[in-house]
């Protein structure tokens, strides 16, 4: 039987906090935190919750395009093993508007959707960035749809009916996710 000191225990445990979901709080708050809510943020902030680093860094480059500081908090976030920070950190560099950093965020995501292990994930992180989109305000700028696919013809298309897997050009594979992505946000 467990007791309620044991089961206290095991919940302030740092694994814990590292490891929480944090699905029930906004990625932007729209009315204060109430004191508890803001003690249990800054625990998870203390242990290092990866999902917490990759809020932060969503809301820092797509509200106010502080590059640094987000990227930053993705690199440690996916060294703690979150996909949906590698998958951010491929769309920051896919808008970063420099060739070779575009041409590393295409190869890297061209990767993560050609395997059959991380497909369906990164559909999963493409869902969660357009959520996470639509509850902030993209004020960043300086975003521009990047084009990654230079080839005119229509040579993307395979056979196959799975639109995830009907894409053979890394290039315009990448420029399908850019377009979903681009859709719930403001370009200019």
């Amino acid at each position: 039987m467990c007791s309620c000191k044991l089961f206290e225990k095991i919940a302030e445990d740092t694994h814990v906090y590292r490891h929480v979901c944090l699905d029930k709080f906004p990625i932007v708050s729209w009315k204060p935190l109430t004191e508890k809510q803001k003690t249990f943020l800054n625990k998870c902030q203390e242990c290092q919750n990866p999902e917490l680093m990759y809020r932060e860094a969503v809301r820092n480059y797509f509200t106010e395009k502080r590059l640094g500081s987000s990227y930053k908090c993705l690199q440690r976030a996916v060294k703690l093993g979150h996909l949906g920070a590698l998958y951010v950190t491929c769309i920051i560099l896919l808008f970063s508007g420099d060739d070779e950093l575009i041409k590393m965020g295409v190869k890297l995501l061209g990767r993560m959707k050609k395997s059959r292990k991380l497909r369906s994930k990164v559909r999963v992180c493409r869902e969660k960035l357009i959520k996470n989109l639509s509850d902030i305000w993209v004020k960043n700028r300086d975003l521009r749809r990047p084009i990654c696919c230079t080839v005119q013809d229509d040579h993307k298309r395979k056979t196959s009916w799975e639109e995830e897997e009907n894409i053979e050009c890394e290039a315009c594979s990448v420029d399908s996710e850019i377009k979903a992505i681009c859709g719930y946000i403001h370009i200019y």
